[in-house]
């Protein structure tokens, strides 16, 4: 391993920021978690011309980009600052003496705050912050290395959580399928290796500390049901509950779950991790996963969608007393393994959602708890238990369950939305409908739209497809428009999910003469036959009572004109093409292809 140490100024480090050159390894660095507070005292610091300790970073030897292993979250607090998301003592900096962020601004890349001048920092302190040199470490290390180091920054003090720690650099089946699982149920999917300015929009905010991130605990799964509260959440404990369900799922015996039992299963030397993993690669990553995620699908239906009372919660139904605020991990856990073994090994799915609520109703009284870890026997006993309470709630059918894959293969579709947005592409759907005058028209021009953007789609090398999503706002605003015909939207991660009822409700059509008058208006686009068959291969996924329309787009092979011109998509924008453009578009297209 080699290490270089150098000075870097405020001012250089945001140019490479925004040049797109610092990254973060999703593998060993989770999430950004400082508060307000916590960024107001290191920029603070930075003004008062105070040393930092240093930064270390990992150099690509093949591209001038370096990953961050120690500083993500100052160096984030850092860039905020400079964009006037966060002030300090009630200043902010002043865009103005730095030309390269004011230019950005200039161009929308973040936003203007209307500030009144006095709530600026001065010229002079605003340029000694720029100049502030920051002490960074650089190494040239292999991928082992570099995992090792981490390790090492972060083994004392209490940086990182347990989950965190045990989690860092781990790259086993099991630790991938924990990872997907908690990161789909949080909303916060990403890539492995993410841009650090796509930070906030991963990493989980809430209404109380207003970190400015993107994605609210308060929406989530476990603290809407009362099963983690908001620590929890923040530190990993959620995917640490995965693992136990997991681990029970692939072993089918109850997990032994202990502090001592969660770092051997992470520990990829450990026999019990040896054995899990051979276990996990015997009955099928992927089919683990589906079952898990289509279980939470279930329960979700159960304890959200269709709870009886909304001011009551899963914690507060199970809870002994009314008084009691703690998580319910203990219950849930026998929850829903009860729920994986009705749906899974007696083919039934809930059918009665008033019983099954009565019948959990202070559950929590009637489980075997330890204080350390439980027993597996007393956690077999319990799954016994509420399995029992369950069933008279449940009843066969193999059809109710496909609407529950429907969510999960939702979902999977939109997972990467977030993090890789040039392959997606949002309609709230089909219909315009003007408020103040009450009319709705059926929009053709979003129909050409459509196909334009699927041909620059097709006309974008990848190896992933790409998708138009109808019945899915675009922004929170359009959602709200759902929201006056009676629709209520629910989210998805960030995403707002509507569904075509919004249109079926405009036009008074059934889906078959939806589906017509969107036929009728493609058959007049100027696409290629592949195209149009790509267009015109539709599916429908329903999931909490909406349905959402997906047209899946691949690339052909060969550049896709439309109306006689090529376009592609560049970011969440469709560029045209010029000649020398489109000739290496056709030898790119057709590597793709060949790969």
């Amino acid at each position: 391993m080699k290490t270089s140490t150098d000075g870097l100024s405020i001012l250089i480090a945001y140019s490479k920021y925004r040049k797109n050159l610092f990254f973060v390894n999703r593998v060993y660095q989770r999430k950004l978690v400082w508060t307000v507070s916590e960024k107001e005292l290191l920029i603070d610091s930075i003004l008062k011309q105070y040393a930092l300790p240093s930064f270390l970073l990992s150099k690509d030897e093949n591209k001038d980009t370096f990953e961050i292993l120690d500083g993500v979250q100052r160096l984030s607090a850092i860039f905020e600052f400079i964009e006037n998301k966060i002030p300090v003592n009630g200043k902010y900096f002043n865009v103005d003496t730095f030309p390269f962020a004011k230019n950005l601004q200039s161009n929308g890349v973040f936003p203007k705050l209307s500030i009144n001048k006095n709530m600026l920092l001065p010229t002079d302190v605003c340029t000694d912050f720029l100049n502030f040199t920051i002490l960074t470490n650089t190494i040239s290390a292999n991928s082992d290395e570099t995992i090792d180091l981490f390790r090492r920054i972060n083994s004392q003090g209490h940086s990182l959580s347990n989950q965190d720690r045990r989690r860092s650099g781990v790259v086993t089946n099991f630790a991938t399928l924990v990872d997907e699982i908690s990161t789909l149920l949080r909303g916060d999917v990403s890539q492995r290796i993410v841009n650090l300015k796509d930070m906030p929009s991963i990493s989980l905010d809430d209404q109380r500390s207003k970190k400015g991130y993107k994605i609210s605990i308060e929406d989530s799964f476990w603290f809407k049901t009362g099963i983690l509260r908001r620590d929890n959440l923040v530190k990993s404990e959620d995917e640490e509950f995965i693992a136990d369900l997991a681990a029970s799922v692939i072993s089918g015996t109850p997990f032994s779950a202990s502090q001592e039992n969660f770092n051997k299963l992470y520990d990829p030397n450990s026999s019990m991790s040896q054995s899990y993993e051979t276990q996990l690669n015997s009955q099928g990553k992927d089919t683990i996963k589906e079952r898990i995620e289509t279980v939470f699908s279930v329960v979700n239906s159960a304890l959200i969608t269709n709870r009886p009372n909304p001011k009551t919660n899963f914690q507060q139904a199970v809870s002994a007393t009314n008084d009691n605020h703690n998580p319910s991990k203990y219950a849930f856990y026998a929850f829903f393994m009860a729920f994986y073994n009705l749906i899974y090994h007696k083919n039934k799915v809930p059918s009665d959602f008033t019983t099954i609520w009565r019948n959990i109703t202070g559950l929590e009284s009637k489980l075997a708890k330890g204080s350390h870890s439980i027993k597996v026997s007393d956690r077999e006993t319990n799954i016994t238990l509420v399995e029992g309470l369950l069933d008279p709630g449940f009843t066969f059918n193999k059809d109710e369950l496909k609407n529950y894959s429907d969510g999960q293969i939702l979902k999977q579709i939109l997972k990467d939305s977030s993090g890789e947005t040039e392959r997606f592409e949002f309609k709230l759907g089909l219909y315009s409908f003007n408020p103040q005058t009450q009319k709705k028209t059926f929009n053709t021009k979003l129909v050409s739209n459509i196909a334009k953007k699927a041909t620059s789609f097709a006309n974008t090398p990848s190896h992933k497809s790409s998708y138009i999503m109808i019945g899915v706002a675009d922004s929170d605003s359009d959602s709200y428009n759902a929201s006056d015909l009676g629709i209520e939207p629910f989210k998805i991660g960030p995403i707002s999910i509507v569904g075509i009822k919004r249109d079926l409700i405009l036009s008074g059509n059934s889906i078959d003469e939806y589906y017509q008058h969107y036929f009728s208006a493609l058959s007049q686009e100027p696409v290629s036959e592949e195209m149009m068959t790509m267009l015109k291969g539709i599916k429908s996924y329903t999931y909490n009572g909406a349905t959402v329309l997906s047209i899946k787009i691949d690339n052909t092979g060969k550049p896709e004109p439309y109306n006689d011109k090529y376009y592609r998509r560049e970011g969440t924008n469709t560029v045209e093409l010029n000649v020398p453009d489109l000739i290496s578009l056709t030898q790119n297209l057709q590597k793709h292809m060949d790969d």
